[in-house]
């Protein structure tokens, strides 16, 4: 994989990351609108954020509407909670994971590290899930080498120049070896400073944001097809019918796969995702997103843009500019 700096100094790559930060800053809008299940919404979300109601074939949802990603994160919420009180959970699962990092070569090191993971795929996936259980018992899986699997991945991923053969996978079940999905990448964002939790929301909203900077005019060359260096994926979200594919015209963007090679395109995409999403917060000077929670604020928003997709069509085909700096409560 490409040195950091290497990547980071690619003409598509700083292209995209100017773009990016105009997106953060407002200066690009985005002029989305997303609707939401009313009955997942957090109590008092329709008389915070404001938007209106429609029916469609599943049902009652609530619309919303955003020009800028500020705007779309001040309409975050996940599992009936606004942010404040989601980033209350993360906090302590983040703490937990910290604290058995700090522990992993005590006696109890190896518990600690397993009742890490196990917060973690339960905060993301909840009891009982197959996620959750299938995660957990692979971490259960590694016995003694779990510890030692983990701080691979962690070294790799935190590296300006990274060995993505860590995340190899090994059909010899007596080799070990880093994981890399939905979950651990959960896993590790709460064990890194800079790692964005690289799911299929992030994963969409990332791909949908490289197709409208490589649609717009701030783009200096416009590619026939989606560059190597840009070419983020995505992944239908579990058990939902939204449309998360961000695909139109020539840009296409590949689909996040299980199988051998896996683990380490996912490892790869999150690492240019995190170089690209550090880069463009520092270059913004946004407000909104600077600062210690600046990065988690900015992994927020894309949380809500990669929701549901199925509206993009409806938005409009260029982006419009505002100078203005726009600001919004939440």
């Amino acid at each position: 994989m490409q040195h950091r700096n290497d990547y980071l100094n690619d003409e598509q790559v700083d292209g995209f990351i100017a773009y990016l930060s105009g997106v953060l800053s407002g200066h690009n809008r985005i002029n989305f609108s997303a609707a939401f299940p009313r009955n997942r919404l957090p109590r008092h979300y329709e008389m915070q954020c404001p938007g209106k109601v429609e029916r469609e074939a599943t049902g009652s949802v609530y619309v919303i509407e955003a020009e800028t990603l500020e705007q779309l994160f001040s309409f975050y919420w996940w599992n009936h909670r606004f942010y404040d009180r989601n980033k209350e959970e993360v906090d302590e699962v983040r703490s937990c994971v910290g604290s058995a990092i700090l522990e992993e070569d005590s006696e109890s090191g190896l518990e600690l590290t397993l009742a890490a993971c196990r917060s973690v795929m339960e905060w993301g996936f909840g009891r009982g899930t197959r996620a959750n259980q299938s995660n957990v018992s692979w971490a259960s899986s590694q016995g003694a080498s779990l510890i030692q699997v983990l701080r691979n991945g962690r070294e790799v991923l935190s590296s300006d120049a990274p060995d993505l053969s860590v995340f190899n996978r090994n059909p010899d079940p007596s080799t070990h070896w880093s994981k890399m999905n939905s979950g651990w990448t959960k896993y590790y964002s709460f064990a890194l400073p800079a790692h964005v939790i690289y799911d299929s929301r992030v994963g969409a909203a990332l791909c949908y944001l490289v197709r409208r900077y490589l649609e717009s005019t701030q783009a200096k060359h416009h590619a026939d097809s989606v560059p190597e260096s840009l070419a983020f994926r995505w992944a239908p979200g579990q058990g939902e019918r939204n449309t998360r594919d961000p695909s139109s015209g020539p840009y296409k963007f590949s689909r996040l796969t299980g199988g051998p090679a896996g683990s380490r395109e996912w490892a790869r995409v999150n690492i240019n995702a995190n170089w690209i999403l550090s880069a463009a917060i520092s270059q913004s000077g946004s407000t909104w997103c600077s600062g210690p929670d600046g990065f988690r604020r900015v992994e927020g928003a894309l949380f809500m843009l990669g929701y549901d997709l199925s509206r993009v069509e409806r938005a409009p085909t260029q982006d419009d500019t505002e100078p203005a700096n726009l600001s919004f409560q939440w």
